[in-house]
């Protein structure tokens, strides 16, 4: 089917084959980092350190769950088995960061994937709000809607624990040890994959676009944690990004996955016999 250079996608049958493979990756990716995501947030809906911190954390937990079902649901397009996706593969196949392999240990390293890692996906998200494939930019806007609160979440607590030298320590090592895996996230440079989706108009801008939008939303803090320089508008990472073993298929360090326990969560294996969809 010939399109014009402007004309929608309405279904995956419109996409160029240079561009149905690259953005079925991109959908898995998004739904197992939502899916991991919202496990590490459930985790301290107990731990919080106030009542309130741990009702947000239920309500982004449920927030990052519907998400990463509507991006599973979409995959059975590009070609995948949604419920296998979900509840069968083992963790070399699944997509999310390595920031989300394990437990979180402590509310600063949770307050990084918040504000960090959860912006960082709310970023590509972004990228896809007015895509020429029609089946996604109709979702996305009410998941964006969902994240804003994630977001400002983040950015009180932060906000109230950069008061003291000791919490602006801890924020400082745990946001430290997520950044370089956020600056990977939208991938290197001129990066065929991802400058395939935006010639095509599938997502608004390549890796570089992405990596300087989310830097605009997180660079006064992280400047303020040696990890950013620069000024308002103008961020850059104060970190040179290391590439070393990152997988652009996987968009993640190449080795690794989910631990036991948090595979067995992701694909709900303790309630597998009431699996009803």
């Amino acid at each position: 089917m010939t399109q014009s250079s402007d004309a929608s996608f309405k279904s995956t049958a419109d996409l160029p084959d240079s561009v149905g493979q690259p953005l079925g990756a991109l959908l898995l990716s998004l739904a197992d980092n939502k899916r991991l995501l919202g496990i590490r947030y459930a985790d301290w809906i107990l731990g919080a350190p106030t009542v309130e911190a741990g009702i947000a954390c239920s309500a982004m937990a449920q927030d990052e769950w519907g998400h990463a079902r509507i991006f599973y649901s979409m995959l059975k397009d590009f070609g995948y088995d949604p419920a296998a996706l979900e509840h069968e593969r083992p963790a070399s196949e699944y997509h999310n960061s390595e920031i989300l392999d394990a437990d979180v240990s402590s509310w600063p390293e949770l307050l990084a994937l918040n504000f960090l890692w959860d912006t960082a996906i709310s970023v590509q998200v972004e990228m896809l709000v007015d895509s020429r494939f029609e089946p996604i930019h109709y979702k996305v806007r009410k998941l964006l809607d969902e994240e804003r609160f994630h977001f400002d979440h983040a950015h009180g607590w932060i906000s109230r624990m950069m008061a003291t030298e000791d919490a602006r320590a801890a924020l400082r090592d745990a946001l430290g040890a997520a950044w370089n895996a956020c600056l990977c996230w939208f991938g290197p440079e001129n990066d065929d994959v991802v400058g395939a989706l935006s010639d095509a108009g599938v997502v608004s801008g390549g890796s570089e676009t992405a990596r300087s939008r989310w830097l605009e939303r997180v660079g006064r803090f992280a400047s303020e944690l040696d990890l950013a320089e620069g000024s308002e508008g103008a961020w850059t990472s104060a970190r040179e990004v290391d590439w070393s073993d990152w997988s652009r298929e996987r968009r993640r360090r190449t080795e690794g996955g989910p631990d036991e326990d948090s595979l067995a969560r992701a694909r709900g294996d303790r309630n597998r016999s009431l699996l009803m969809d």
